[in-house]
């Protein structure tokens, strides 16, 4: 059952009766498709030229078409938002909703109903270990975030996933791409920052970045810069869902001439907890799980040779390591058996060409990526596995009548090989399933952006791909009935104005199929070595809905942005979810407006109610999920002192004190539901000083 507790209405008052709206009739004129955030564009000089979204020696580049699905979220707005994580910034996206479990792979990030995401940090394609990873990365380190919804783009990443996990034809609905920052100048910062959550302990946290750029010439420039982050966010006894984390990254890079070069190393190690679960009796799980330590190494490095502004060449290459110690302990008894050791690393390497002539631009390049692990990892209780996916893609977009029209087509094909992969340590089990070439999975994309005028725009996109049977082992049905070629195919459409400054709104409609989906059923088989496998059996899906973002700056101090996503149907064998276990409709919202030294942030996120949650193993928890209004707020002054800038800032999160759940559990007998609440507000002060 949902718990909430009286609102703070002093605290909500007091923020928001600081950020009155000024309007402004500014100029309606825009002549070139925004993507849906607003970015901070008040420093044009020192902007990367990577970062912009079409610029030919941005790695992550994406067609015109896809630009009407990319919301970037840059440093600016990072701060404004002052996130707890990584996750818990992506929640406040459009479109993305956050589910969180205390177990084993506790985050999973929705993008519009469903789907596998691909995430991305430097150029290192991180494998599904991801959502252990990413909690990690301390915000002081990332310039921005971008998010591609239902990517049509195909030289991101592969259109499959990496690593051991099953590798179906096109569930990688999207991508999330973060971006670490790099020194504009000679220039650091020192901030830390105590925060406490209702009936929890203290918690805090320190960061230090620094770094220079040297060279003053176009043809020999270059930077150095280097962090260091702590943190540690204990829990009592009967929550358990403590974390602690100490990180450090270095980065560097050059540009000599028209060849660019950037290089990153990133490590961490800590704790991380699994949360007990709350049953609606009171009672609590017994579990007492946790990772103790958690550790995550990333080497990369990325570049470009600019032959000329029509002809670039970009690569990359990384390196993940992750590490993990999984302790299986109770709050029944004082049994402490041994530690757990999972090792999983992944090796990958892009090439890319980026080719203009005259108003036709071409995109072709490939991708390797290889993964091995080792150890008990989750529900399994023995991996080994060494796999690589390889592909390639190609793909071509044409400007026609003066940029009014702009078309675009691609294609992309993914294979995965098995060296081996074993998921029980018997001799049959090891030299089963070696050398084994999965069945490819092909993609073709069409998009087109029609600038109706400078006003309106419309856009539309398709994306279609197949792919044998999925997975680095044999799926097996409970019937014996084989297994059959899986299908997705995606399509949206949408409208976007910009009426004045302070009125951008962009509508869409999006449309997703997939055919002979594979998923785990609830029955399980044992092996002859007395493994236990969930059976799979397939499931066609359909989901649909419409999308609205607005963005606008209100004066010369005030900007906001809202979205809105509205599931109308999230259809799997014509059963709909929606209500049932994905929520109807999602809201969020920004707020911010600064005057003199001050600046104020509010934010709202608001999700539906849904009375069901299923894990991956196809089990369904019943209980009241989602249903929660989150407001999120910040107040900040400057001041100087001895010509550096030091910042204090007052925050809040989850202000409304909404104990909400996203998942659960089902445990004992008889059969008990629990589930996963949110640790409700959280009241702190972060000090920071600029030099």
């Amino acid at each position: 059952m949902k718990k909430t507790t009286t609102l703070s209405l002093l605290a909500i008052s007091l923020i928001l009766s600081t950020s009155s709206a000024m309007a402004s009739d500014d100029q309606n004129s825009t002549k070139k498709l925004e993507s849906i955030s607003v970015t901070d564009t008040t420093d044009k000089v020192s902007q990367r030229d990577d970062l912009v979204i079409d610029s030919p020696t941005n790695l992550y580049k994406v067609e015109a078409s896809t630009v009407f699905g990319t919301e970037i979220i840059d440093k600016k707005q990072i701060e404004e938002y002052r996130a707890k994580d990584v996750f818990d910034l992506l929640n406040q996206a459009t479109g993305l909703d956050l589910t969180y479990q205390g177990r084993k792979s506790p985050y999973f990030v929705n993008m519009r109903g469903g789907g596998n995401v691909t995430y991305i940090l430097d150029g290192a394609i991180l494998p599904s270990t991801s959502n252990r990873i990413l909690q990690n990365i301390p915000m002081i380190a990332i310039e921005e975030i971008q998010i591609v919804r239902s990517s049509t783009n195909l030289s991101i990443a592969p259109s499959i996933d990496i690593g051991a996990s099953n590798s179906g034809s096109g569930t990688n609905i999207g991508f999330i791409i973060i971006r670490t920052k790099e020194p504009k100048k000679t220039e650091g910062i020192i901030s830390s920052y105590v925060e406490q959550a209702v009936s929890q302990p203290y918690a805090n946290g320190q960061n230090i970045y620094t770094g220079t750029r040297f060279g003053d010439s176009s043809s020999l420039n270059g930077y150095v810069g280097g962090m260091f982050s702590r943190y540690d966010r204990p829990s009592k006894a009967t929550w358990f869902d403590g974390t602690n984390s100490d990180s450090g990254m270095f980065n560097g890079g050059i540009n000599y001439g028209r060849f660019s070069l950037n290089m990153m190393g990133y490590k961490d190690t800590g704790r991380f907890e699994m949360q007990r679960a709350e049953a609606v009796n009171g009672a609590l799980d017994t579990s007492k799980w946790y990772y103790d330590p958690i550790k995550t190494t990333i080497l990369s490095a990325d570049g470009n040779m600019a032959w000329n502004e029509n002809q670039v060449t970009l690569f990359s290459l990384s390196s993940t390591s992750y590490e993990q110690y999984e302790h299986d302990e109770s709050f029944a008894n004082n049994t402490i058996p041994a530690a757990k050791y999972y090792k999983e690393t992944t090796e990958t390497y892009s090439l890319r060409h980026n080719a203009r002539f005259g108003d036709t631009s071409f995109q072709f390049g490939g991708q390797f990526t290889h993964s091995n692990g080792f150890g008990p990892n989750l529900s399994s209780s023995y991996n080994k596995f060494d796999t690589t996916v390889s592909g390639f893609s190609a793909s071509v977009e044409q400007k026609l009548f003066d940029e009014k029209l702009i078309l675009d087509a691609g294609y992309r094909r993914d294979s995965k090989h098995i060296k081996d992969s074993a998921t029980s340590n018997t001799v049959a089990a090891n030299n089963a399933n070696n050398n084994v070439n999965m069945a490819p999975a092909n993609v073709f994309t069409l998009g087109a952006v029609y600038n109706i005028n400078s006003t309106y725009a419309l856009n539309g996109r398709y994306f279609k791909s197949n792919e044998g049977t999925s997975g680095d082992f044999t799926l097996k049905t409970q019937n014996g009935s084989s297994l059959q070629e899986e299908k997705q195919s995606r399509w949206e459409v949408g409208l976007a104005a910009s009426y004045a400054t302070y009125f951008k709104p962009m509508l869409t409609y999006f449309d997703v199929t997939i055919d002979n989906e594979k998923v785990a059923t609830t029955n399980t088989y044992t092996d002859a070595s007395g493994n236990i496998y969930y059976y799979y059996t397939e499931q066609n899906s359909h989901r649909k809905g419409v999308e609205l973002a607005i963005n606008g700056n209100i004066a010369k101090h005030t900007t906001y942005k809202f979205s809105w996503t509205n599931m109308i149907s999230n259809e799997t064998n014509s059963v709909d979810s929606v209500g049932a276990s994905t929520p109807r409709n999602l809201y969020s919202a920004l707020l911010t407006h600064a005057w003199d030294a001050y600046r104020v942030s509010v934010s709202v996120k608001k999700a539906d109610p849904y009375s069901s949650a299923t894990n991956k193993s196809g089990t369904v928890y019943n209980g009241d999920f989602g249903d929660y209004t989150i407001v999120n707020a910040n107040i900040a002054r400057d001041f100087k002192l001895s010509g550096y800038t030091a910042t204090a800032k007052l925050y809040g999160r989850n202000l409304t004190n909404d104990q909400y759940a996203t998942k659960g559990l089902v445990s004992g007998t008889p059969t008990q539901y629990y589930s996963y609440y949110d640790r409700g507000r959280t009241l702190g002060v972060e000090l920071s000083l600029a030099f």
